[in-house]
This record gives structure tokens, C-alpha cells and sequence, in this order.
């Protein structure tokens, strides 16, 4: 092997030790995650999530929302007890950058976090536990061509452009609304046919109404916690009660008390 080979080796060999050295002593310098740690230390998990957003948050003393009952679910499992903290600006706004959440406030998000490349860049999310997409409400199964819609887009993170499109293709005449609750007198007024909107605020618009819910064949984004980046082993912890209580039937029994069990992943 010639002098400038064996120098070619030589370099390359001290090139990937290097390399090695820095990853090895980055991981050595990091801190330590004591997320769950300091969650069971406290004997509380904090969670943030709108002040009212059915049916995931009721506001409701006998039914507080699905999400509320299974925090309190999770939260009976870890041993800890349950914080929530309402935050107006969740219900206002689907970007989470916007909510002005801090690690003071919460160490969880609930209540409508979508698992997008948004929520991505800020949070980091445990596994999905319900799905949404768009959805249409009404008194009867509708045709959407000259249909008269109200839409209400929620604070999910939802693709407006995709929707846009698609009813512009079904000739479908819609306005926006302020509320679900506006959505829903005007369709009882004979104002509106239909509402359209994300499929788990029209199902609790829907409740107690012999109305029908026609899911659009558009992207269906999954439901999630939201958590700060690095705290894994809280995210764990979570994720391993999460699945607990899906094998043993708590969360499908608290889904069928909000007629959610078509949601359920």
C-alpha cells in the first residue's frame, strides 16, 4: 500500500473517531429527562387544554368531556393527581405556537391537539387515541350540490384549503360561522341544510338530535396528547397507561358515552 493510502486510512480512521468522541460526549452532557420523575415528586400531572371544546371538553360537571375523563383515567393509573389548566387562547387558534403555553403552565396539552408537521415543530405527541377530519351535519342525508352550509372550522389543525376545493367541486354554498351553536339554530331556523366542521365538535352539535353525520372523503388526522420535546419518559409512561386502559375497555366505555366509538383508533 502506497505512503499517501496509508495517510488516506490514517485520516479517515481519525475523522470517524473524532466524530464518535463529539456524539458520545454530547449524549454524556445532556441533562438528564426527569419529566416523569418530577411529575410522581409532585403527586400532579398539569394539563392545558381549551376552556370548552365538546365533546373533548364539556365544561360540564357530570360530563366534563372525553379527553377529561381519560386524563383523570391516566392520571388514577400513575398514581398522581390531575391539574387542568383552561387556556382561552386553545379554543381561538389552531396553531399551537399561539396558545403561549410554557412548562410552568403544563407538561401535558390536551383537547384537540392534531398530530401535524405544525404541532410537530413546537411539541412532541404521544400516540393517537381518537381521529378527526371534516364532516357535514344535518337534519337528512344531504346531496352537497346547492347545498346552503355553515362552516365552522374549529381549532384543529385541519387542511382549509382541501376542503375549499372539494366543496367548490360539489357546488356546495357555504359560510362561515362564528360557533357550532350558530351552525345549529340556523339549520334549525331552515336557514342553513347543513353545517360542515371538524367531525367531533358536529357529533356534539348532533347529540340529542336525530341528525345525520356524513364524514367527507378527505384526510383523516389523528388525535393526540401533546407533550414538551425531550420529556420521554414521560411520554412512556403515558403511552404505556394509554395502552393499559385501551386493553382494558376504559376507553372505548368512556368513547360510547360521548358517541365517539367511530372515532376511536
Amino acid at each position: 500500500m502506497s505512503s499517501l493510502k496509508k495517510m488516506r486510512r490514517f485520516l479517515r480512521d481519525i475523522g470517524t473517531a473524532v466524530i464518535l468522541f463529539a456524539l458520545l460526549a454530547a449524549l454524556y452532557l445532556l441533562p438528564p429527562d426527569t419529566s416523569l420523575a418530577q411529575v410522581e415528586q409532585a403527586g400532579v400531572l398539569r394539563v392545558c387544554l381549551p376552556e370548552r371544546y365538546p365533546p373533548l371538553v364539556t365544561g360540564d360537571v357530570e360530563k366534563p368531556g372525553f379527553d377529561v375523563e381519560l386524563l383523570r383515567a391516566i392520571t388514577e393509573r400513575m398514581g398522581v393527581r390531575l391539574d387542568l389548566n383552561r387556556n382561552s387562547a386553545m379554543g381561538r387558534d389552531f396553531n399551537p405556537r399561539n396558545w403561549r403555553v410554557t412548562r410552568t403552565q403544563c407538561q401535558m396539552l390536551a383537547g384537540g391537539t392534531v398530530d401535524s408537521s405544525r404541532t410537530r415543530s413546537f411539541l412532541d405527541v404521544t400516540q393517537p387515541y381518537l381521529h378527526t377530519g371534516w364532516a357535514l351535519v344535518s337534519p337528512v342525508p344531504l346531496p352537497l350540490d346547492g347545498a346552503r352550509l355553515g362552516f365552522y372550522p374549529g381549532l384543529t389543525g385541519l387542511d382549509r384549503i382541501a376542503l375549499s376545493r372539494y366543496l367548490k367541486e360539489q357546488k356546495a354554498r357555504a359560510k362561515v360561522e362564528q360557533s357550532l351553536d350558530a351552525v345549529g339554530s340556523k339549520i334549525e331556523a331552515g336557514e342553513l341544510d347543513g353545517g360542515i366542521g371538524e367531525v367531533l365538535s358536529v357529533t356534539a352539535l348532533a347529540v340529542g338530535k336525530a341528525w345525520t353525520i356524513q364524514e367527507l372523503p378527505l384526510e383523516r388526522y389523528p388525535i393526540v396528547f401533546g407533550l414538551w420535546r425531550g420529556d420521554l419518559t414521560l411520554k412512556r409512561r403515558l403511552e404505556q397507561v394509554m395502552t393499559d386502559l385501551k386493553q382494558d375497555g376504559v376507553v372505548r366505555d368512556i368513547a360510547a358515552r360521548y358517541g365517539l366509538e367511530a372515532a376511536l383508533e
